[in-house]
């Protein structure tokens, strides 16, 4: 399940990983990224050869991914620690951290379940179609993709078939709302289609009268392959996947499933706790924040119970925004006004830009109020701030200073872009994504709007205390859900008692964590790091502390896990007293 939604909003190492200086000193590192490379380049020849420009996904390409990665994975484990300058610590455990994926993802079987709650394998290729073409060639190679179509579904059809077997699969209830993933790309007219938008315009390069048969060969493909091969995944989950999904959520159903489970929750927290433990974390971080809104809700002089007032912010008027148009605008002066306080908290800054751009249609309804679509230094394309459009009365505005620290500045944007533009490291870590730094950083950055004159107003204290109050509530229901039996219903009223997300949020969330089992840990347990470490270095460093160098230094190493992030501001710390 790793591959099938990040594509919008992280990158991965595998994918990504090319040998350009600085490489890693120790031999058997550098030799690994070798073999990476050399494996990458003959996977891509076996499926050029095939024919099979959208790759292969079957049982025995996942096989030869998880043997490659685990002798790897030996491989590394090996070096003594004693053989590893620091640069190198960092090195070694990042591409371990990367193999896990790999590794796990064969042994419990998840690659046969494809899909999350915002989509799978058949979105994800619906990403050609923002693809520009320039020269006749690049028309000519998208052409290829979109015939390969109707194969690249019949073979995650296969693999679902095979995953429904088993037990592994996605329950009814985050599936029964599925239709808009596919319903969009089913259309009477090739212009009609999301896929055409490349063909649309002719690039200068080529001649009106090549581009006119370009034009002529994308029509048909596109009615003839494309609506085709996303006909036929309506007829697969409608008729098949649907009437044989299991109705009741959690992986600890799936074959080694609490195993599996486990697992998740070492990699996307990157420490060694076990589930109970992090439940128990979350029950604190849950009765904390309580009392936190309690005192907002007394500020505002409201005189009812909290559930009372979170239902009076559900239903008034004036903290919804009555046209997109208004969100929109509302988002960008946010993020602007953050633009210039930035060098209050920081002293390097990205050279990438970013905008504000709506979430698109065709994901909009299942997707999460908002997104960091993140975009390669290289591209002409800047990286987005998206703000989901979809359902206005349920986008809160008093939540919205919240929802662009996090995705936007100082959060995702300003995280990520920083990590690609740095030279000093290996390439594979600046297109690495560890989720408990990443989104841990999107977390505090939320807290930074404190610190440079944002949450002026009560009500969007309030909205920042949900934000933090709902990542709390993330690692009782995740842990329920998937370890203690939890339903569906009792997640949902878990979440809306507590937060005062919209319940179109709610229900969107909690089958985000249904779908995505342990990732919704990562948000509060790498934030609860960085406080720590932060607190840790202001007690050891007290005036000589600088925020800005902490920030700079934390940063400084691209995406790191936590026991890494430990030992890097141990080492800031020692330097500087």
């Amino acid at each position: 399940m790793r591959s099938v939604f990040f594509l919008l909003c992280c990158c991965s190492l595998i994918s990504a990983i090319a040998q350009q200086a600085p490489e890693p000193v120790h031999p058997s590192l550098k030799q690994a990224l070798r073999q990476i490379d050399s494996f990458r380049i003959d996977q891509r020849k076996l499926q050029g050869s095939s024919g099979f420009p959208l790759g292969l996904h079957t049982d025995d390409q996942s096989r030869r991914s998880h043997d490659f990665y685990r002798v790897l994975d030996q491989q590394i484990r090996s070096i003594p620690k004693s053989e590893l300058n620091v640069a190198d610590e960092i090195n070694a455990e990042l591409l371990l951290y990367s193999f896990e994926d790999e590794i796990s993802e064969y042994r419990f079987k998840s690659y046969l379940n494809p899909i999350l709650s915002e989509g799978g394998f058949h979105t994800q290729v619906a990403g050609m179609s923002n693809q520009q073409i320039r020269t006749k060639k690049d028309a000519e190679e998208l052409l290829k993709r979109y015939a390969d179509l109707p194969r690249y579904m019949e073979e995650h059809f296969k693999l679902m078939r095979e995953g429904l077997q088993l037990g592994i699969a996605q329950p009814v209830d985050v599936v029964k709302s599925f239709s808009n993933t596919y319903e969009v790309y089913i259309v009477s007219s090739p212009e009609q289609s999301a896929f055409w938008k490349p063909f649309a315009k002719r690039p200068t390069a080529i001649s009106e009268e090549e581009w006119q048969v370009i034009q002529q060969e994308a029509k048909r493909s596109i009615m003839d392959r494309v609506v085709t091969a996303y006909q036929a995944v309506k007829t697969f989950f409608e008729t098949e996947y649907l009437p044989k999904a299991p109705k009741t959520p959690g992986v600890s159903h799936f074959p080694e499933g609490l195993k599996f489970y486990q697992d998740r929750v070492a990699h996307f927290t990157t420490t060694d706790l076990g589930y109970d433990s992090i439940y128990a974390i979350g029950l604190l971080e849950v009765k904390r924040i309580k009392a936190e809104m309690l005192a907002v809700k007394e500020k505002v002089g409201f005189k009812g119970s909290l559930q009372e007032f979170i239902q009076s912010l559900r239903t008034d008027p004036r903290f919804y925004p009555r046209t997109g148009e208004e969100l929109l605008k509302e988002a960008s002066f946010i993020a602007k006004k953050i633009d210039g306080k930035l060098p209050q908290l920081f002293g390097r800054l990205p050279r990438q830009p970013y905008g504000v751009e709506p979430v698109p249609e065709a994901i909009a309804p299942t997707y999460t109020a908002g997104r960091y679509s993140p975009s390669p230094i290289a591209s002409t394309r800047a990286g987005h701030y998206w703000v989901n459009l979809y359902n206005l009365p349920s986008r809160t505005l008093y939540t919205l200073e919240a929802l662009t620290l996090h995705e936007a500045v100082p959060g995702h944007h300003l995280q990520m872009s920083l990590t690609q533009e740095m030279e000093n490291l290996p390439s594979f870590r600046r297109n690495l994504y560890v989720n408990a730094f990443g989104e841990g950083w999107g977390l505090y950055a939320e807290s930074l709007g404190y610190e440079i004159g944002l949450y002026t107003d009560p009500y969007s204290q309030f909205g920042q205390l949900t934000y933090d109050m709902w990542r709390a509530c993330r690692l009782v229901i995740d842990v329920g859900v998937h370890a203690k039996g939890w339903s569906r219903q009792q997640a949902v009223d878990y979440l809306a008692s507590n937060t005062a997300l919209s319940l179109h949020e709610v229900n969107t969330e909690v089958n985000r964590y249904i779908a995505w089992p342990g990732q919704a840990l990562a948000y509060k347990m790498g934030e609860l790091k960085i406080k720590e470490l932060r607190k840790r270095a202001q007690q050891a460093l007290g005036e000589k502390f600088d925020v800005r160098k902490f920030h700079d230094v934390l940063l400084s190493e691209g995406t790191l896990t936590l026991r890494l992030m430990d030992k890097l501001i141990d080492r800031y710390i020692e330097s500087n007293k």
